[in-house]
């Protein structure tokens, strides 16, 4: 008897997720180790809260190493529906990690517009800043490349927050770089800014991974265009019932449905696997498809 599902994530695509999450995790690393070295010979405010939004980006890489790491664990009798549930956990403390280098980031720029910042040479902070910019970038590409292939939420959350990161570093350019034409107190008012970029992402990690945690449902419209495709499908009568919500990051749908209440069990059965086809193809964030058939008075 069977007492758990089937994997469905193939061997290959494990191996692109982890060499995507080797690479976020090695260009972490390095631009985070860079950035505090530059802070330690610059003093620039903006270029701390930076260093800190990197660190932060590592300490995220590598709880979602550890998270994928169970996430991706075949479904086995004490988790017979998989392991999903761990990638929004480890969301979370994810989240927090982040406002807190968000929060240590804006201490620290509030207490140089207080007490005043010192002078500072700009050109190592922005050749830092700058490099980070193009290494963030050359991230970006190569984990949505990655996550589209494998349809991989994290990875796709992952891809974003690099391509946000270049922003938060034109951010911190731009402060620095006003500090010279007149504007001290730019530098520390860009890390208030970036710092604010952070308490933005991680409001945003939170409200998506809490939902993901606590088995948020579809939205309508992805529910009505459910609907519709189903509803085509020759043999269905019509959908009375379409229930959807997350396991982990992934969906799964219930459906009722009404068919002819004299159709053979073969027809049925094969009825019932090209409906759930036609849906995982079209919606890829699909893991399983549960459906109910009916006689037609049935509502």
């Amino acid at each position: 008897m069977k007492t758990f599902s089937k994997r469905t994530v193939s061997a290959d695509q494990i191996r692109l997720i982890y060499r995507a999450l080797w690479v976020t995790i090695a260009g972490n690393l390095f631009l985070a180790a860079a950035k505090f070295v530059a802070v330690r010979m610059s003093g620039s405010s903006a270029l701390y809260s930076d260093a800190l939004n990197s660190f932060s980006d590592l300490i995220y890489s590598l709880l979602v190493l550890i998270g994928m790491f169970f996430a991706l664990r075949p479904p086995d009798p004490s988790h017979p529906q998989g392991h999903a549930r761990f990638e929004p956990l480890i969301g979370i403390v994810i989240a927090l990690s982040m406002g807190w280098a968000g929060f240590s980031a804006f201490l620290n720029a509030v207490e140089k517009i207080r007490f005043g910042a010192e002078p500072f040479a700009a050109g190592l902070p922005v050749a830092m800043l700058t490099l980070s910019t193009l290494i963030k970038g050359a991230m970006y590409i190569l984990i949505r490349r990655i996550a589209d292939r494998v349809d991989s939420a994290t990875l796709k959350a992952g891809a974003a927050d690099n391509l946000a990161d270049t922003l938060t570093s034109f951010t911190a350019i731009g402060g620095i770089l006003l500090t010279k034409f007149g504007a001290p107190l730019a530098d520390p008012i860009a890390a208030v800014l970036v710092s604010f970029w952070i308490f933005r992402a991680v409001f945003a990690v939170v409200k998506e991974n809490l939902g993901f945690l606590t088995g948020a449902g579809i939205t309508d419209a992805e529910r009505e265009e459910i609907y519709r495709i189903a509803n085509a499908i020759p043999g269905v009568l019509n959908v009375h019932q379409i229930i959807g919500e997350h396991i982990g990051s992934k969906h799964v749908l219930d459906l009722h449905v009404n068919i002819d209440g004299d159709m053979r069990l073969r027809d049925v059965h094969a009825l019932e696997s090209l409906i759930s086809a036609k849906l995982r193809a079209e919606f890829p964030d699909i893991e399983r498809v549960y459906i109910h058939f009916e006689p037609p008075e049935y509502r």
